[in-house]
């Protein structure tokens, strides 16, 4: 991505990810490792490269906070 600004797309490699939601990617790894799809984030694999979706996995994480409210 452009001037590392992750607003501009929606889709993330996973270290811009990570950068974005204050984590390592070794984390990242591990949680779509352990979960598959059944995690938080939202992620999709294209010619073997993993790409986040920053835009639904703040909506997803949005709502987990407010139902823990």
């Amino acid at each position: 991505m452009a001037d590392n600004n992750l607003y501009l797309d929606r889709w993330a490699t996973e270290k811009e990810a990570a950068k974005h939601w204050r984590l390592k990617p070794s984390t990242l790894r591990k949680n779509r490792s352990l979960y598959k799809h059944d995690t938080t984030e939202v992620w999709t694999k294209i010619n073997g490269k993993v790409l986040y979706d920053l835009f639904a996995t703040d909506q997803r994480l949005e709502q987990k906070r407010l139902k823990d409210l």
